[in-house]
């Protein structure tokens, strides 16, 4: 389906960034005009826009997000070592959730992308892991325009969100926005080459 995109070996100035671009604007421009939405997974680091984070991951989320219609940051707070000058980071899930969705916000401005977070669950690096942990994550990336969620546990592990849900959800507008958008309108915006508004979509 891309045999038509360049190859890298005919670009040597080319970064990491430039690839991953390349492949997007190809793969974007062949799914989205049948109305298949795009979603993309990157390091929640990113979100600090730190130049060594850029040249590792090769991961330019401004340029990202104008090919795709998801964004899902994997913003685990045990990852951010170091970061921020908070010694323990996964025992502070308010703080580095919240700033990563703030940032993601401001360096996707204007895209029409939606932000959905990857969450963290998983006991690894913190103290205070529990159902109260999960629902404090749901309800900062909520607060800070997040629309939906996932949660990780490389174990399969879910047992603490699965205790936090019937809680959350009976707490109705709290923890989820509960605004949709039909599947007919949003094939017509995709038809029409427009990305639907990013508060009227809930993956």
């Amino acid at each position: 389906m891309f045999a038509s995109r360049p190859r890298a070996t005919e670009h040597p100035e080319w970064h990491r960034s430039d690839a991953i671009v390349e492949f997007l604007k190809h793969a974007y421009a062949a799914l989205h005009p049948t109305g298949v939405l795009l979603s993309l997974d990157v390091f929640g680091i990113m979100a600090w826009q730190r130049p060594v984070d850029l040249a590792h991951t090769g991961q330019d989320i401004p340029r990202m997000a104008k090919y795709c219609d998801v964004l899902s940051p994997m913003i685990y707070p045990s990852h951010f070592f170091g970061m921020d000058g908070i010694a323990h980071p996964g025992d502070a899930p308010e703080h580095f959730i919240g700033e990563s969705m703030v940032r993601f916000e401001s360096i996707t401005k204007g895209s029409g992308v939606v932000i959905r977070p990857w969450l963290q669950a998983f006991r690894w690096r913190t103290r205070t892991y529990s159902p109260k942990y999960i629902e404090a994550q749901v309800l900062t990336a909520k607060n800070k325009g997040g629309i939906g969620f996932l949660f990780w546990n490389a174990a399969n592990d879910y047992s603490k969100p699965y205790v936090a849900m019937p809680e959350m959800r009976a707490t109705k507008g709290q923890f989820f926005r509960g605004d949709e958008q039909s599947t007919s309108v949003r094939a017509a915006d995709l038809a029409a080459g427009t990305k639907p508004p990013a508060e009227s979509v809930r993956p």
